[in-house]
Formats: C-alpha cells, sequence, structure tokens
C-alpha cells in the first residue's frame, strides 16, 4: 500500500531573501523534514501542494532540490484555493481532492500553511473516513535535544465530527416547534434524516444533486441548505425555474449573451452559470426544458464551459442541484428526457415527501409552529384555532404542501380578529368542504376515480398534461374531474348521487 506524504508549501519559510533575491530556505520546514524524517517514514512520495498558478514556480524550485540532494520523489500538485483562510471551502476543497487516495495511508503535514489549511486537515483527519495521520516538527532552537523532532497530533477520531454535531443541535432547534423564534423554516422529524443527507452531500463539491418532490414540498429551500453546508456557502445561489421560461429565454438567461447577438441584444450580459462562478445554480423543474436545451446543459456539466449566444467559450466553477416533481425516468423512457442528463444530474438524490405523507405528529408539529410562526411575521396576535378547526386542517389533503399550508395561514391571519378563535367557517372553502384523502364513505366509482386523478394531480403538481400520461388518459379527461372536484376529496355522497344520475 502506497504511503503519501502530503503538505502545503510554506512560501514564507521556505525561501528567503537574500540580498533582494529569494532563495531556497535550507532550514526551511519542506527542507528540514526531507532531511530528518522523510526516509525514515517509508512514505511513498511527497505530493507538494500549491494554492494558486502563480506558486508554480515555487514549488517546481522546491521539489527539484528535494530530489536533487535527497533523492526522494516530490510531486508539485496545484489545489487551486480562492481564500486560503476559508476554512469551509478549503476543507470540501482538500476532502474531495483526498477521495482519490481513499486506500492509500496519508500523512497530512500540519506545520506548513495558513490556519485555516491546517484546521482543514485537522477536521478531515477527525473524521476519521480516510486512512490519515497528523504530523508537525519541532525546531532545533526549540527542542531539549538539540535537534529538530517530528511530532505526531493525536485525537480521539470520530465518525461524528465537531461539525455534524452542531449541525445536529440547529435541526433539533429548527425542529423544536413554536417555541423556536431564530429559525424561519421548520425541520420536523420526518425531514431531519433528509436534511442530514443533505448535509453529507454538501460536504462532496462535485457531487450534482437531483430533489425530487411535489410542488410545495420545500425543494428550494433544501438546495439552499446544500449550499450553504458546502464549501461554497458565501458565494452566490442562484435559483431558477426552469418551466416558466420558452427556450430562447432560458438559454439566454443561462449561459448569457454578447451585445448584437439578437434583436434587443444592446449590450452584453452575463448568464446565470456566470453569475453563480464559485457559488451553486439551483435549476428547478429541470423535467420541464426541451430535448435540444438538455444537450446544451449536459455538454455544460461535462466540460465546465459555457458559450454566451454570440460570444466565445469561458470556464465557469458551479455546482448543479436540479429540482423536480415529475418521474424523470419516465420521460426518458418516453423520449421526453436524456438518460445521459438524468445520470448526471442524479449523482446525489434526495426526496421530499408530500405533506400529506408525513406522520401525523410531524403535521401536528408544524401546523403549531407555522401558527406561531405566521403570526410573528405579520406581527398579529397568536392565532388560536378552535379544535375543530384544527382537526379538519390535520385531515385535508394539500395538495400545494406546505406552501399551500402557509397560504392558509395567512388567509386566516387577514381576516381573522386580534384574540378571536378561528372556528371551522373560517376555513377556506375548498377546505371545509374537504374529507380526510382516501377516506370517502361513498362507493360509487365516479368518486373513487376523481379521487385518484385528484392524488395523481397533485404528484403532478396540478399540471393537467402530466397527470395524464401517467394516467393513461387524454388530458379532457383529467379537466374533467379536476373541475370537478378543484383538487378535493369528494364530497357528501348525496350530491355525488345526484351528479352521477344527471
Amino acid at each position: 500500500m502506497d504511503h503519501h506524504f502530503i503538505s502545503w508549501i510554506a512560501r514564507n519559510n521556505d525561501f528567503v531573501d537574500l540580498g533582494g533575491q529569494r532563495q531556497l530556505n535550507p532550514q526551511g520546514p519542506t527542507l528540514q523534514f526531507h532531511e530528518h524524517f522523510f526516509r525514515p517514514g517509508n512514505y511513498s512520495d511527497h505530493l507538494l501542494l500549491y494554492s494558486s498558478p502563480d506558486q508554480k514556480k515555487d514549488a517546481v524550485q522546491l521539489a527539484d532540490e528535494i530530489i536533487e540532494r535527497f533523492g526522494h520523489k516530490v510531486v508539485p500538485t496545484l489545489l487551486e484555493l480562492k481564500d486560503v483562510i476559508d476554512v469551509n471551502a478549503i476543507r470540501s476543497r482538500v476532502e474531495t481532492w483526498l477521495q482519490q487516495y481513499a486506500d492509500h495511508e496519508l500523512t497530512l503535514y500540519f506545520s506548513p500553511g495558513t490556519s485555516a489549511m491546517q484546521l482543514a486537515w485537522y477536521l478531515v483527519h477527525l473524521q476519521g473516513v480516510l486512512r490519515t495521520h497528523l504530523v508537525q516538527t519541532r525546531a532545533a532552537k526549540y527542542s531539549e535535544s538539540g535537534k529538530p523532532e517530528v511530532l505526531t497530533i493525536k485525537v480521539e477520531r470520530t465518525s461524528t465530527p465537531v461539525t455534524a454535531i452542531l449541525r445536529e443541535q440547529q435541526l433539533h432547534l429548527a425542529s423544536s416547534g413554536p417555541e423556536n423564534q431564530s429559525s424561519d423554516y421548520f425541520i420536523g422529524d420526518a425531514l431531519r434524516p433528509i436534511y442530514e443527507r443533505a448535509r453529507k452531500v454538501a460536504q462532496t463539491d462535485k457531487v450534482t444533486v437531483l430533489i425530487r418532490g411535489e410542488s410545495g414540498t420545500g425543494k428550494e429551500h433544501l438546495a439552499r441548505y446544500v449550499h450553504e453546508q458546502s464549501g461554497r456557502a458565501g458565494k452566490p445561489f442562484l435559483p431558477i425555474n426552469c418551466s416558466a421560461l420558452t427556450d430562447s429565454t432560458l438559454e439566454s438567461r443561462l449561459f448569457g449573451y454578447c451585445k448584437g447577438a439578437f434583436t434587443g441584444a444592446e449590450k452584453n450580459t452575463k448568464g446565470l452559470f456566470e453569475e453563480a462562478h464559485g457559488g451553486t445554480l439551483f435549476l428547478d423543474e429541470i423535467g420541464d426544458i426541451s430535448v435540444a436545451l438538455q444537450l446544451t446543459l449536459l455538454r455544460v456539466m461535462q466540460s465546465g464551459e459555457i458559450q454566451p449566444m454570440g460570444g466565445n467559450p469561458r470556464t465557469v466553477d458551479v455546482r448543479v442541484i436540479a429540482a423536480t416533481n415529475t418521474a424523470l425516468e419516465e420521460r426518458c423512457r418516453a423520449g421526453q428526457f436524456r438518460w445521459d442528463l438524468f445520470y448526471r444530474l442524479a449523482v446525489a438524490e434526495l426526496e421530499l415527501p408530500a405533506l400529506r405523507d408525513r406522520p401525523r405528529a410531524d403535521r401536528e408539529q408544524l401546523l403549531d409552529w407555522m401558527t406561531a410562526f405566521k403570526s410573528r411575521q405579520l406581527r398579529h396576535e397568536p392565532l388560536r384555532l378552535a379544535a375543530n378547526t384544527r382537526r379538519q386542517l390535520l385531515d385535508y389533503y394539500f395538495p400545494g404542501n406546505v406552501r399551500e399550508l402557509e397560504s392558509v395561514m395567512e388567509h386566516l391571519l387577514v381576516f381573522s380578529e386580534p384574540g378571536a378563535t378561528v372556528e371551522l367557517a373560517d376555513l377556506p372553502t375548498r377546505i371545509k368542504a374537504s374529507t380526510v384523502a382516501g377516506d370517502s364513505s361513498s362507493l360509487l366509482l365516479e368518486d373513487a376515480i376523481r379521487q385518484h386523478v385528484c392524488r395523481v394531480l397533485a404528484h403532478c403538481g396540478g399540471i393537467k398534461r402530466r397527470a395524464a400520461t401517467l394516467l393513461g388518459v387524454e388530458e379532457r379527461t383529467v379537466r374533467k374531474y379536476y373541475l370537478l372536484s378543484e383538487f378535493n376529496p369528494p364530497s357528501s355522497p348525496q350530491k355525488k348521487t345526484v351528479r352521477a344520475d344527471s
């Protein structure tokens, strides 16, 4: 098994200025390590990292000197960092890069580098995923023996690093109910495992993410969470709804255009890929883009290059997170979505459940949290729900998921008097007339069909064309049941009987 020695170049200590000239420092940490400790460590090679292209000359010079003096194998390696004091970005970068040596022994030289670089080594080692060792050196003038010393940094390693523990505490606070005053989003027990998976995905920078879930389940919030937990936090997070734009408009928004590229292009305009450089681009409703634009997007994701309309190719560094409320595999089988793009997007998949599929206890906590949160947000006295009102809200199907619940709470706050209790009659008509999804007392086939169409239509985010495709019927059939039900489960059996006989 190979055993690699890995370190950053110490530009301020591996070199000295003598007579106005920059020269190698014979007492520098890298040369000293090779002189006293490299051979006893039985290392296969030394991967000498430098963080920007302008350091290449120094790295090559130092490597050549080591090879000439000691005969050790040294490989100068560019591991570019955009900010050498951003510990999250550095950690994400080095963790991703080290994965190629997952089956090897790795000794990380702790001493050279900025404090953020050193802390990144420590966090990587602490996680205990790779076969890493941490060492640092003590100069001869500071040692009792009068000789340079190498010290192994021994720490208790854990598969749950400190950062994960802190995030777990944050998630617990976010799920603690209406008493939590600081969070603007509820993460209950049903979503916590999903957010934990998202945190793990965030740590691997180059992995694309596909988020699945019905409309209104919180896909953009989850995407933003991945961004904020990654090394790209602090850089742009730019969302775009792909289904809301035509092909040509979407292409110009994504890739930009140059002046004169088309009628009305009066100036050079950056696209979202360029604006998100260093950050994350969230492509919502990715399943709605055309096959032609899918091919363009695939090329961008493979090459890291975009070509603005009427311009020359440009390199971008962007993490792509996509989301869909449709079954992309079915669209692929129907020839409406490219399999190769699907595989490129679905490296890591996260799926958010519909609100109606979350445990009742979780929905109760969400209702309490939303009631308190919206009351504070709209500066309204705390909203009080009557027992039957609360029960009806918990039983309602909520095809619009959390987004619809938020809308209902705002509706109640707008129309309720301060201090009054919200009664069943105060609810929107569609909720008052509804029964528990899937719990109709009617035995009529017509009612069962209507209920199933409602369920599929909700799964498709209310888009009738998609629902018709999944049901294997014409769109006008879906429209018929949509108009009859308005997305609600069936009303009373008596009314249905009259309609069925008419």
